[in-house]
């Protein structure tokens, strides 16, 4: 049961605030103070010094909260003044009432009706509560005039819920110099599907969910297709290591990778397999690189090609519960024959990474030899060549979940927020993982923590989410120790072994 772990459409949230008003039950003035209270808590978490305070208010729901913010942090020693922004609507009963609250504690309030009424004392925290994930159009006029006149300012932003002007899922058509770009996004109970899409990150900044205490029923009960992953979903997930467990029970798995004067790929993702609890590892490898994994990854059993510089065909009839191909591979003509033959003969868990990928975009005949334990591991570029260009990150949502449907198979598209897609439409995004691990032979040890644990009694869906968080996690562990610019796919590697401890416990 996920409840916590959801991500609903904007278009759900009404109902959802209904429900908890209706069966907790709280009027909805009430539920607004209470998220107004957790989002002051937060911003003095965030804001520990006395600075001046301006809040940007609308006539909605979301600029009562900016209301309610502004009371509160008001009581609290901060010095606040509010901007009204006319935007030509009539205010909301709660947004009306609690700018009646504002007014009667003496809370000052200046009205913006053009763009040259709107100034600020450079060290003022702006926080930004015009807009809220409700908007479905772009907006323009005087408050887009507004907003750009903030986006050039040096002021620190802080949104409530979402940056005003940025849509909940699809901003196709929007005009990004009319969006809000916050340093820092408060978002109640759960994130917008926007926060996830690269694209969006000027805008939203570093985000934090704030739990308000909708009702847990509804939250549980309304059905979404958008699920975000968190180091206690992976621990739940996580299969505990057994008393009696052996190498036989934690399983098998075949990785082959590498290629002449491209090894390193291969030692790689084989002690990140070594390292996420496989039972025995088999490497197939070209002939010149046996000498170079033995030395490497001592624990690994070598299965030698017959080539000496490529992978041209697998040799033994061993039984595996999963295979891992791709990372360094080449794409020799013998390669791609050797590819399409493993994955017509061997229908396990099998991870495709790297030059896998590569083949099945040259040659995509080869997609219809894929079956319902693939798990394909595309960077945005592998995944371009699979499905084509996409006209903006939420296009390539769509193209995710239509490929991954379309072939029946599982992908990890990586990246910042990396996001598991299964054939049936679900999509869960990852919450670990920093931009220092953009470094070459980082992708190669995700394949290796892919094949450990496919190797054991896993399904490949929670294969691909706690293989994904743990690497991001081992990633994070990584940074702490040695900066984004200083870590290495070997660091990452070395990590995992705090990772794993980390979340067992």
């Amino acid at each position: 049961m996920e409840k916590l772990n959801k991500v609903f459409s904007t278009t759900q949230i009404p109902a959802i605030d209904r429900y908890t008003i209706e069966h907790e039950p709280i009027n909805s003035l009430d539920l607004m103070e209470r998220a107004s209270h957790e989002w002051c808590v937060n911003f003095f978490k965030k804001f520990s010094d006395l600075f001046p305070v301006v809040v940007m208010a609308g006539y909605g729901n979301n600029g009562g909260d900016g209301y309610a913010i502004a009371r509160i942090l008001k009581q609290s020693g901060c010095k606040v003044i509010v901007y009204q922004l006319e935007t030509g609507a009539s205010p909301t009963s709660d947004c009306e009432m609690n700018r009646i609250r504002w007014k009667k504690e003496g809370g000052k309030i200046l009205t913006i009706q053009f763009p040259e009424d709107f100034k600020l004392e450079p060290e003022a925290i702006v926080i930004d509560a015009i807009f809220g994930s409700g908007l479905n159009r772009k907006i323009t006029g005087m408050l887009a005039e507004v907003i750009r006149k903030l986006n050039v300012l040096e002021n620190v932003v802080v949104a409530v819920d979402i940056p005003s002007g940025l849509m909940g899922e699809d901003n196709t058509g929007n005009d990004p110099s009319a969006i809000i770009r916050a340093d820092y996004t408060f978002t109640f109970q759960f994130p917008k599907l926007s926060f996830f899409l690269p694209e969006n990150a000027c805008y939203v900044g570093e985000w934090r969910v704030l739990d308000i205490g909708l009702h847990p029923t509804v939250l549980e009960e309304t059905p979404t297709d958008w699920y975000y992953t968190t180091a206690e979903v992976v621990s739940r997930l996580l299969p505990r290591p057994g008393k009696f467990d052996h190498k036989g029970t934690n399983g098998r798995g075949l990785l082959i990778a590498g290629s002449y004067g491209m090894m390193g790929a291969a030692v790689l993702a084989a002690r990140a397999a070594v390292r996420s609890g496989i039972g025995l590892l088999y490497c197939h490898v070209p002939h010149r690189g046996g000498d170079i994994m033995q030395i490497a990854v001592p624990e690994a059993v070598l299965d030698i090609d017959i080539s000496p510089h490529y992978f041209s065909a697998e040799k033994n009839d061993r039984d595996y519960e999963a295979v891992a191909v791709g990372p360094a591979l080449g794409r020799a003509p013998e390669t791609v024959s050797a590819l399409k033959k493993l994955l017509l003969q061997r229908r396990q868990k099998t991870i495709i990474d790297a030059d896998a990928l590569n083949i099945l975009a040259e040659y995509p005949e080869l997609l219809d030899c894929l079956h319902r334990e693939c798990l394909l591991t595309p960077h945005v570029k592998e995944f371009e060549r699979l499905a084509g260009k996409s006209a903006n990150d939420f296009d390539r949502l769509n193209k995710l979940s239509i490929f991954a449907g379309r072939y029946h198979v599982y992908i990890v598209l990586k990246g910042a927020h990396s996001v598991v897609a299964t054939p049936e439409g679900k999509l869960y995004f990852n919450m670990s993982g920093n931009p220092g691990m953009a470094k070459g032979g980082a992708g190669d040890v995700l394949t290796g923590v892919l094949l450990g644990l496919a190797a054991g009694p896993l399904d490949i869906l929670s294969v691909a989410r706690i293989g994904v968080y743990v690497h991001g996690l081992a990633g994070d562990m990584a940074v702490v120790d040695h900066g984004c610019r200083g870590i290495s796919a070997g660091m990452i590697t070395e990590a995992l072994g705090k990772a794993w401890k980390k979340l067992e416990k």
